[in-house]
């Protein structure tokens, strides 16, 4: 089993809520004023400074809609940041044939997921 830092961990949620704050399309400030906390402290909990509490964790399921697993499920989400990366690095190595041809792919594959529903 893969061994997670605090250090990580905090980063990892903060940024979940990063993602799904600007998702919703919420300030930082208006976010902070939604839990009763601190703009300060919010910045610092995105930013994987301070851990948010269990009061902190209820209020963003609610405002965000969310179960409290997805602040927890960071093993997948380290995983899938780094095979983006990787295809990103491939594509800015890659000619603009090689990348109509990735594009190409890309389509083909959505357009068959969509005939299988």
């Amino acid at each position: 089993m893969q061994k997670f830092s605090e250090e990580y961990i905090k980063k990892s949620v903060g940024k979940i809520i990063l993602e799904k704050r600007k998702a919703i399309k919420l300030s930082q400030e208006s976010l902070a004023e939604k839990l009763g906390i601190n703009i300060r402290t919010m910045s610092n909990i995105e930013n994987g400074h301070t851990f948010i509490s269990a009061k902190t964790l209820s209020k963003l399921c609610d405002i965000f809609n969310i179960s409290p697993s997805v602040f927890f499920d960071i093993s997948n989400c380290s995983n899938l940041n780094n095979k983006l990366n990787e295809i990103i690095d491939k594509l800015r190595n890659s000619n603009n044939k090689d990348i109509d041809f990735y594009y190409d792919l890309i389509n083909l594959v959505e357009q068959r997921k969509f005939k299988s529903l």
